[in-house]
């Protein structure tokens, strides 16, 4: 499926366990791991900070959908939080210094916007920028609704240099950080982790 090995879904909260079983199988067949993503999105910081307890548990990819400023701030020094993105279409909220300062979250840039309408090209030239300039993670997502907006990843990345990425770090935002994002996870979900950074190691003898 266009070169892709994993593939992270965006479920609906009314999806039930055995259509989700029946979705992964769909792409289990054609050879690609599927990851459970939760999309938040809200207009202030108790709803969000409510979704985020809900939520955390029950997905591998923890996303939150920028719709104003504060909840930008707040989403992105959330240790719960992987992404934050935000629409290109909306003028009055952006990934500025102020939130690039205190993300702990890494930025996503759906590049079907990209495809879709070349008039985002500026703004998410300069979202990325911002960044950059802050060593914020960035991932490049498909973003796509349809199988028309599909790309393979050696055209995706050349898309993230467009964007203003360098070759190594075009290919890093499609690979290893969003990899290293999931594994992380997955080390939380494990019976064995405590907390940050400590975690239970069984004796080789018990």
């Amino acid at each position: 499926m266009a070169g892709y090995i994993g593939a992270a879904l965006t479920i609906p909260s009314a999806t039930s366990k055995i259509q989700l079983m029946q979705l992964r199988s769909i792409f289990a067949e054609l050879g690609i791991e599927t990851f459970v993503r939760t999309d938040i999105t809200c207009t202030n910081r108790q709803d969000l900070l409510r979704q985020l307890r809900r939520s955390r548990t029950l997905s591998d990819v923890l996303a939150v959908k920028c719709t104003n400023h504060a909840v930008g701030l707040v989403a992105a020094r959330d240790r719960r939080v992987d992404m934050i993105f935000f629409d290109p279409a909306k003028r009055n909220v952006w990934f500025d210094h102020a939130i690039a300062n205190v993300a702990r979250a890494a930025l996503e840039v759906n590049l079907s916007a990209v495809i879709s309408n070349t008039l985002y090209l500026g703004k998410i030239t300069k979202e990325i920028n911002t960044a950059r300039d802050h060593h914020v993670g960035i991932i490049l997502s498909s973003g796509s609704i349809s199988p028309a907006l599909i790309r393979t990843p050696e055209q995706m990345a050349a898309l993230g240099v467009l964007l203003g990425l360098s070759k190594d770090q075009a290919r890093n935002a499609l690979s290893s950080l969003p990899w290293s994002i999931l594994q992380q996870n997955r080390d939380r979900q494990s019976n064995q982790y405590i907390e940050e950074g400590v975690k239970v190691v069984r004796s080789v003898n018990s």
